[in-house]
């Protein structure tokens, strides 16, 4: 079964992440932001949305590991971030490229 792991960036939303995978049949388990990336033993990640850049915790070492990487929100612009996008402020809130 694939196991996917949902970081934990704070978000409001990110239990509801874990449900819908959960509920999709997906082996899921919510981890904290700052779990070593040595200790990850799953098929993929889901960065989770939170409320600031600067607690992402390990976030950017994710981008290291050899498993497919989703950002939904605050994930998304990490992974912009770490790739070489460019992530600002909008007239409603951040933005990235």
């Amino acid at each position: 079964m694939t196991r996917i792991d949902v970081v934990d960036n704070h978000g409001q939303f990110t239990h509801l992440e874990q449900r819908a995978l959960r509920d999709m049949g997906v082996d899921v388990e919510l981890i904290d932001n700052d779990t070593a990336p040595a200790a990850i033993d799953a098929d993929g990640i889901v960065l989770s949305g939170g409320p600031d850049i600067d607690r992402i915790g390990n976030c950017p070492d994710y981008l290291e590991l050899d498993i497919p990487v989703f950002g939904i929100c605050l994930g998304m612009q990490i992974i912009a971030d770490e790739l070489g996008g460019r992530v600002g402020g909008g007239e409603y809130g951040g933005y990235a490229t």
